[in-house]
C-alpha cells in the first residue's frame, strides 16, 4: 500500500481546518471512487489494479503547507528538507503572524532566497487580511480557492493545485499543466501525437473520471515513479510493479 503524505511538520501552528478535511484517504479496490473509475475507465480500472492500494493523508496545518511548498520550489527534494527543517527550528510556530515577526535576514540565513521570503511574506499578509481565507475553505470551491491562492506571489496553478490534491485532499482537480500526468496519461490510452499536448484533458473528459480527477491522478504518478510508463506495453500488458519493501 503507498501512502502519500502532504507535508511532515512538527510545529502546532497554522489556522485548523476539519476533521472532515484531515482524515486519511485510503483508496482501494472496493471504495466507491474506485468503483466508479474503474467502471467508467477499464484502462485506468487495469492500472489501479495493478497499482494496488493508495493512501492519501492531507494535512490539517494548510498555511504551513503554502509556506513550505514555497521554500521546496526549484530545490531538490535534500535541498528543500534541510532549508524547511532549519526554518522550522527558527519558527516553531509557522503561523502568519510569526512569520512576519520574524526577522528576514533570519530566515535569509536558514537558506530561504530573498525572492522567496516575499512571498512568503504575501501569503502571511494575505491570509491575515483574508484575501486567503484559509479559515473557510470548506466554503470554497476549487476554482474560488485557485483563484485566491494564485493571486498570491511565487503561488502558480501548479502549487495551487497540488495544495489542493495533497493538502486539503480535494477528489476532483486535474493539474492540465503537470507533464507527468500528460505523458501517463498518453501512455494509459495510447493517445495519437497531439498539437496542443493536451492528453490529460482528452483523456480525463473522454473516460469519465470526473468528479474523481485527483484520484485518477494518483493512480498516473505511479504508473511513472514504477517505470510501468517507461515500459511502453499497454497497460493491460503490464505486469504489476514490484512492490517496495
Amino acid at each position: 500500500m503507498l501512502l502519500i503524505e502532504a507535508h511532515e511538520t512538527d510545529s502546532e501552528g497554522g489556522i485548523a481546518i476539519t476533521a472532515s478535511q484531515t482524515a486519511s484517504i485510503h483508496l482501494h479496490a472496493q471504495h466507491p471512487a474506485i468503483l466508479a473509475l474503474s467502471q467508467a475507465d477499464p484502462k485506468l480500472g487495469r492500472l489501479i489494479e495493478l497499482i494496488g492500494d493508495i493512501t492519501l493523508t492531507p494535512s490539517f496545518r494548510p498555511y504551513e503547507s503554502l509556506v513550505l511548498s514555497i521554500i521546496s520550489q526549484q530545490l531538490s527534494a535534500k535541498a528543500a528538507l534541510t532549508i524547511k527543517n532549519r526554518v522550522k527550528a527558527l519558527i516553531p510556530e509557522i503561523s502568519p503572524e510569526h512569520v512576519l515577526a520574524s526577522d528576514e535576514e533570519a530566515i535569509r540565513q536558514c537558506g530561504v532566497s530573498y525572492p522567496k521570503i516575499r512571498y512568503i511574506r504575501d501569503l502571511s499578509a494575505k491570509v491575515l487580511s483574508g484575501d486567503v481565507a484559509l479559515d473557510q475553505l470548506e466554503a470554497l470551491d476549487s476554482a474560488e480557492l485557485l483563484k485566491q491562492l494564485t493571486a498570491v506571489k511565487g503561488i502558480g496553478v501548479w502549487t495551487a493545485e497540488m495544495f489542493l490534491i495533497f493538502t486539503l485532499g480535494r477528489p476532483d482537480v486535474l493539474s492540465i499543466g503537470d507533464a507527468g500526468l500528460q505523458r501517463a496519461a498518453r501512455w494509459l490510452h495510447a493517445l495519437p501525437e497531439r498539437t496542443d499536448r493536451n492528453y490529460l484533458a482528452v483523456a480525463a473528459e473522454a473516460a469519465g473520471w470526473a468528479p474523481y480527477r485527483s484520484y485518477a491522478s494518483l493512480y498516473l504518478w505511479r504508473a511513472i515513479d514504477t517505470g510501468l510508463v517507461d515500459t511502453g506495453l499497454p497497460v493491460e500488458a503490464c505486469a504489476p510493479p514490484v512492490r517496495e519493501a
